[in-house]
């Protein structure tokens, strides 16, 4: 049951506010996955009613208080020797040295790659939120996108190499509006964004992973393109190379 991969994520909080609310009204109505839920949160009360709780020693405690009590507070207007000095230096030269470090490293895309694989995981929870149009015929597909978005993605017949086409939704990455080309390899469904780029310039193929998640993203064409699946990361490099082909 597809819904069994996507309540944990949901009953810990994991998933986005909309992502979220429609995981809930599915539940209301669906009895089977409220019964899910309903073991999932008498496991979750019985691990905490049987988990081991231990309180601080008396004795610790007031060996730290009297500890915290016998500090005697550095005079402000003490000059500090020259050794002192000499260590301060190099202290806060080390600090600005991680400081540099840290500042000069790349923005984290964790957030953006959390979001792309937290709306993979819903769709997987409702075949009908998967896929809009269904049709493994990419000259049906691209067409029903034509007119619902401004850019127009590319859609490749990739049967014949083992990634049968099952259809398209329109979906959002982040707050931009965005496109799910679906596809299947056996029994693993992929989903490949798409969405409007900042700008025009192409970026390589960088493959991530996430909750268990292939991520492959590339741009292209101002496009930026994301695909997730739990398939082999050798499978999923495979698929995006195949996308990527003019």
């Amino acid at each position: 049951m597809r819904m069994r991969q996507v309540l944990d994520a949901w009953i810990d909080g994991e998933l986005d506010r909309a992502t979220a609310a429609e995981i809930e009204q599915h539940i209301a109505a669906c009895p089977a996955c409220l019964a899910l839920k309903a073991e999932r949160d008498a496991l979750r009360l019985k691990v905490r009613d049987a988990a081991q709780y231990y309180a601080t020693p008396a004795a610790f405690k007031a060996a730290l208080h009297a500890r915290l009590a016998a500090r005697t507070p550095v005079r402000a207007t003490r000059t500090p020797g020259w050794l002192q000095a000499g260590v301060f230096a190099s202290f806060t030269a080390a600090i600005g040295l991680l400081a540099g470090l840290w500042i000069a490293r790349p923005p984290s895309e964790d957030p953006l790659r959390e979001q792309i694989v937290a709306s993979h995981v819903a769709s997987l929870s409702d075949t009908q939120r998967l896929i809009t149009v269904a049709s493994s015929d990419q000259h049906t597909v691209k067409p029903w996108l034509q007119g619902k978005i401004d850019f127009a993605p590319a859609v490749r017949d990739l049967s014949m190499q083992g990634y049968t086409l099952l259809g398209a939704r329109l979906d959002h990455v982040a707050d931009r509006q965005a496109t799910a080309i679906v596809y299947r390899m056996r029994n693993h469904v992929i989903n490949l964004y798409a969405w409007r780029a900042t700008g025009y310039n192409a970026e390589a193929l960088t493959l991530q992973s996430a909750r268990g998640f292939g991520l492959a993203t590339w741009a292209d064409g101002g496009l930026r393109y994301a695909a997730v699946s739990d398939i082999e990361r050798g499978d999923l490099e495979r698929f995006a190379r195949l996308a990527q082909a003019p």
